[in-house]
Order: C-alpha cells, then structure tokens, then sequence
C-alpha cells in the first residue's frame, strides 16, 4: 500500500540532492513545491491529495532532475541519455509496483 511517509522515504535521497524540490504537509495532502535557486518566491506548487498523485510528481521531478545531471544543461538530451534515465527510475516504478500488490 502507497501511503505518504513511504512515498516520501523512498524520494528521500532524490528530494535532499535537488535543492529546487520541496515537499510539505498541508490539511489536504501534500504540497510539491519548485524553487528558482535563491529566490524568495516558489516558481510553482502542486497539491497532491493522494500517495499515487504524489510519486508521479515526484518521479517526473527525479526525471528532470537526473537529466540535467547528464547534460549538466548545456546540451541537447540523447538517445543514451534518455535510456540511462529510465533506467535510474525503474528501481522507483519497481518499488512501487511491489507497494500496489
């Protein structure tokens, strides 16, 4: 079963290496929050109301954010780049798979 703790708990890591993500407790969820770097003001918020809406989110961020490390931003994505990504998150989907049974 997803719930919130354990979603939070396997993007631990994830969450402490990206220094634009930010996920806080709100009375109807979750909130994800964007940051531009040393802004005072958030580029973005998303309400998650539900485990599952939250590990999607998540797991898009992961995405994003593995990919820029490969290409530290500074050129364009390729084919190895995007296979190597999915491979980094496949132990995420696995995780979660097991958590849905």
């Amino acid at each position: 079963m997803l719930t919130f703790e354990n979603v939070l708990e396997i993007f631990q890591e994830y969450l402490l290496r990206d220094p634009e993500e930010e996920v806080l407790p709100c009375k109807r969820g979750y909130v994800r929050l964007s940051w531009d770097k040393d802004s005072r003001y958030c580029v973005d918020g998303i309400l998650c109301r539900t485990p599952e809406e939250l590990f999607d989110i998540l797991l898009s961020d992961f995405q994003d954010f593995a990919m820029i490390c490969r290409t530290r931003g500074r050129r364009e994505v390729t084919e190895a780049d995007e296979k190597a990504v999915e491979e980094l998150c496949q132990p995420y989907l696995d995780w979660r798979k097991e958590a849905l049974k």
